[in-house]
């Protein structure tokens, strides 16, 4: 009595996740737009300054121009980086979408040769949606 208990609860559980393994899940996320804007903003801001850096690096160090105004330069790299960084950030979170889906199992393409199983020949690729912000 007992081995038939456990296959029938064998085959339930096994039945149960064959049937759901193929589900997709939704997941929502809620991001603040102000949040969004704030970071694309200040990362703007830093890559510009990053990269006005580099040319008061090229022209102090490599052009030897010893009374080249660096201040200004960096001024200017910051406020074009500010500047693209909100309007990359006002775009990103008016195309932000709140729901993500996600394979609720893991996605193998069938031409895996792991667990000791011989390679897959239907051809079929699977590939999981990925989307998010970076």
């Amino acid at each position: 009595m007992r081995i038939a208990k456990a296959w029938v609860v064998a085959v339930m559980l096994l039945g149960f996740g064959v049937a759901h393994a193929d589900e997709v899940v939704r997941v929502e996320r809620r991001h603040s737009t102000a949040g969004i804007v704030l970071k694309d903003t200040v990362a703007g801001g830093l890559v510009g300054s990053a990269v006005a850096g580099g040319v008061i690096l090229y022209n102090m160090g490599i052009q030897g121009e010893d009374n080249y105004d660096w201040g200004r330069t960096l001024a200017w790299g910051a406020v074009i980086g500010l500047g693209a960084g909100l309007v990359w950030g006002v775009v990103d979170a008016a195309s932000a979408s709140d729901n993500t889906y996600a394979a609720r199992a893991p996605v193998r393409d069938g031409q895996s040769l792991t667990m000791n199983r011989g390679r897959d020949q239907s051809g079929k690729t699977t590939m999981a949606l990925l989307s998010g912000h970076f």
